[in-house]
Parts: structure tokens; sequence; C-alpha cells
């Protein structure tokens, strides 16, 4: 990296925390011999569990954390409509404050506002203990109807944890972490919830999500 630059951890809130294949991936970073770090994190609800841990993960490899923010975001999790207004005014609220902390960094005025007292609780319920991801599974159990799948493989390639095999048409195996994006890129709606009627919402299209990976 350029002498001087930062760097910057982003990720998606998931049970109070974020997913154990992102804890996995910062916990593989290279030591930071001194060099600033921020975080940012989108979210629908409540990140507890994250930003108290993330600043003392990274000052364990070496790491100096400068400021974190947090981005209100829609849910990709049980739309039976998608509030498309409602959308649009979480977007643009998180472009001003996303342009806000990129100033407050430039200016070394960003804060990094640790997790509070229940911090311990929500971090290990996230990343130390498995059973809210097994309940999430059960909350929202994926399936795929064969009738309307067209083995496109999407799927495959998007989920982050290897948790779909294509033996014909997609399988499921058991470590689904329930993050939606086979749910959200499925081009024809082939995977769902059973006897649930839920739209999919996806930030960007498959086409931009994939075109640097």
């Amino acid at each position: 990296p350029a002498e001087g630059a930062a760097l910057g951890v982003a990720v998606t809130t998931a049970c109070f925390s974020t997913y154990p294949f992102a804890w996995e991936a910062l916990r593989r970073l290279p030591y930071g011999a001194g060099r600033s770090a921020f975080g940012i994190s989108t979210m629908a609800g409540y990140s507890g569990g994250l930003r108290g841990p993330l600043p003392a993960l990274l000052e364990g490899k070496g790491y100096v954390p400068v400021g974190y923010a947090e981005f209100l975001m829609p849910t990709n999790y049980g739309n039976v409509e998608i509030p498309e207004e409602k959308n649009r005014a979480r977007f643009a609220a998180c472009r001003e404050s996303a342009e806000k902390f990129a100033r407050r960094l430039m200016d070394g005025a960003a804060e990094w506002r640790r997790g509070g007292p229940l911090s311990p609780l929500f971090d290990l319920l996230g990343r130390r203990s498995s059973w809210p991801w097994r309940l999430m599974r059960r909350m929202y159990t994926l399936k795929v109807d064969d009738r309307k799948c067209i083995q496109c493989g999407r799927c495959v390639r998007l989920c982050p944890t290897g948790n779909i095999v294509m033996n014909g048409y997609p399988r499921f195996l058991d470590r689904c972490v329930v993050c939606q994006r086979c749910f959200a890129f499925c081009p024809t709606g082939a995977i769902n919830v059973p006897g649930k009627s839920y739209r999919q919402y996806r930030a960007v299209e498959y086409e931009t999500l994939t075109s640097s990976s």
C-alpha cells in the first residue's frame, strides 16, 4: 500500500455482528505495523456485536483504529413488498452520511464509538456461538423450485460459504448463514422460503457484483 494509506474495512451487519466468513477474513489480515484503519458497516438494525470487537481485533493486528460509521440500508429479509420510496430515502441518507464520514476521516476528526455494555453479549451471540445461525436457517429455510430453475449456477457462484452444490439442480448443504445472496440474485425466482411470498431485494445487479470477481 502507499505510504500513509489507511486500511478500510467494510462489512455487512448480521446477527448484531457480521458473518463468520467475514470474521475469518479479518483474522487473516496481515500485521498493520501502526497503520491507520477505519471501518464501515451496513445494517438494518443494530451492530453492537461488531463495532466493539472489530477495533479490538484490528489493534491486536497492529492497526490504529481511527473511525467507524454505520449506514442504515434497506433490508433484504422478509420483504412481502419492496418499499421503493423508503428505500430511496435510505440511500440518499446513506450517501450524505458517507460524505460526512469521509470528510471527518480526512480531517482527523472521525471517532470509533465502541459497542457499549451489551457489546460482549452480542459478540457472544453473533460471533462466538453457532446457534443464532442455526435459528436463522430454520426461520429462512431456502429451497429451490426445480420447475423454475434454469440451472444457471449463479447461486453456486455467489454463495460465500460454499453451501450450494449443483446436482442437476442447486442443492443446499448445512453451512448456510442466510445472507440471501442466492435468493436475491436468482433470475427466475426459483429460490425462496416455502410457504412465503418474499420479494427479492438487491442493491446492485448480478453483472455489477461479479464484474471484478
